[in-house]
């Protein structure tokens, strides 16, 4: 079974799935491994078959290329495509948030962005 197969099956069982910013990177890169994964994750949470969740700093890290080169209408597309995608919350960073973060990284030492994703994930009961 390949890795499309694999990964179909493994999303039909959930109901949520918190996206890294490398889920949307990959696609709107169209990177040549992994485009056909990531286009699969979106198109089930585009269609409703699951919601999808991230959050704000993956807004941050994908406008961070765009801000580097001063590409303003690349960082207002972007926005724009987070912000508009179909069944996709963008989880804004709280103290809540915060709290089970700073938790998250003193368990697992990532590095704070990775523990805001998992904390965000954890909260939301993706």
């Amino acid at each position: 079974m390949g890795g499309v197969e694999r990964l179909r099956r493994a999303i039909s069982g959930h109901k949520l799935l918190m996206l890294d910013t490398m889920v949307f990177s990959y696609h709107l890169f169209d990177h040549t491994r992994y485009a056909p994964l990531t286009a699969l994750i979106l198109e089930a949470i585009e269609t409703g078959q699951v919601a999808g969740l991230t959050t704000t700093i993956t807004l941050a890290e994908l406008l961070t290329v765009p801000a580097q080169s001063g590409d303003r209408r690349a960082m207002r597309e972007y926005e724009l495509y987070l912000a508009h995608f179909p069944n996709l919350r963008i989880v804004p960073l709280d103290i809540a948030l915060a709290r089970e973060a700073a938790q998250v990284r003193a368990v697992t030492r990532l590095r704070m962005p990775d523990a805001i994703q998992v904390a965000a994930a954890r909260l939301s009961g993706a």
